[in-house]
């Protein structure tokens, strides 16, 4: 494995473990380490374990000889891990424990090259890399992309970019969801599901993934953050059954949403202060006039992450429909915002489709870039 840098693999590890805390078990686990190095380097080679925060602690060292280093020891538990050289030279690890690595490395940088190095000895490390290779290629065809629609002078250029991405995008899981199935449960594995795959798209695997863990009995720091990140996004997924809620509107009428069994209901989490949730709004004007005279087809546009206190809420929003000619909306409000945590809305606006059987049919977020493009959706997930 050529060239992994330290900050990637620190990115990988907030993304998964943000404002957690590491623990380790008592178990360890072997480690055999074999290094070579091209440049004339004396000192120790230090072995750190990563935490949260990017900060490595000791876990053993050993003395620089003729150019070699040997490391046998063991780790306390699967994770990331560097190699640090010298101080001048970090190699960044991905452990499960029971590897055996050869590593052949510069061990420091010369004024013309950088250090560069090669770890052999781990699979699951080789294949994580390809993983990430692909979506760098993916991030770049993303940028390119992004520039190119910022600048489309019309929507006819919008919508075909947005296909180029799509198309993208699909090739890009084609080549990267083998991969990551193929590491498994290793703590590869799970870093690259976690960061790579997207829960409104690949949550089957995900949800496979984690009983997978549940049922080898993976209990690493990892793989409990993962299974308690999955059981939290299981909430409000396609197929499962829609959490019920009353609420009320701002006439005070009490709206619950097990009422409405036997229709087809759309629900939009939205806020005052949302613009891309406004920017939505005259394309579900659009969807609810089309179904107005369809009495099994019903909105419900629910009120919530509002930046006001309860005692101040219903007058707020009153006021904001009213001023902004916004009043069809007839809005339900989520003071606290349990339902909306309840449905898993971590960013607004958010929708969700629910079937005639109470089940969660569609979900999506963010705006779909036009009051026509949104119509078209709602049309898709009510007709489909």
């Amino acid at each position: 494995m050529k060239n992994i840098k330290k900050t990637a693999l620190a990115l990988l590890f907030f993304g998964l473990c943000t404002a957690c805390n590491s623990q380790v078990s008592d178990s360890k686990l072997p480690l055999n380490i074999n290094g070579t190095l091209t440049n004339a380097v004396s000192g120790k080679v230090y072995l750190e374990k990563m935490n949260e925060r990017n900060i490595g602690t000791k876990v053993d060292s050993v003395e620089i000889t003729g150019n070699s280093f040997k490391i046998k020891t063991s780790i306390p538990e699967a994770g990331i891990y560097q190699l640090n050289i010298a101080n001048e030279q970090i190699i960044g690890l991905i452990l499960d424990g029971g590897e055996t690595l050869t590593i052949k490395a510069d061990g420091s940088a010369t004024p013309d090259k950088a250090a560069t190095f090669q770890v052999d000895g781990s699979p699951n490390m080789m294949k994580f890399n390809e993983v990430m290779a692909s979506m760098q290629v993916f991030g770049q065809k993303r940028a390119d992309l992004e520039t190119k629609f910022q600048a489309a002078k019309n929507e006819n250029e919008r919508s075909a970019l947005r296909q180029q991405y799509q198309a993208a995008e699909i090739e890009n899981k084609n080549i990267i969801l083998p991969k990551i199935k193929e590491l498994g449960t290793s703590l590869a594995g799970i870093i690259a599901a976690n960061n790579f795959l997207n829960p409104e798209v690949d949550f089957e695997y995900l949800t496979e993934l984690k009983d997978k863990l549940e049922k080898e009995n993976v209990n690493h720091f990892f793989a409990k953050m993962f299974i308690q990140s999955i059981n939290q996004k299981s909430v409000g997924t396609v197929g499962s059954l829609a959490p019920d809620f009353e609420l009320v509107n701002l006439q005070g009428k009490k709206v619950k949403l097990s009422d409405y069994r036997g229709k087809t209901v759309i629900l939009d989490f939205w806020a005052t202060w949302c613009g891309p949730c406004i920017m939505s709004f005259p394309g579900m004007k659009m969807a609810m006039d089309k179904y107005k005279d369809n009495p099994n087809v019903v909105f419900l546009f629910i009120n919530t992450f509002e930046r006001v206190g309860e005692d101040k809420w219903v007058k707020h929003v009153a006021d904001f429909t009213k001023n902004r000619g916004f009043a069809y909306l007839n809005p339900v409000l989520d003071m606290g915002n349990q339902t909306a945590m309840a449905y898993g809305v971590e960013g607004i606006p958010a929708k969700f489709c629910i079937d005639k059987d109470g089940k969660v049919k569609h979900k999506g977020a963010g705006f779909a870039g036009s009051a026509d493009a949104v119509l078209k959706e709602m049309v898709e997930w009510i007709e489909n």
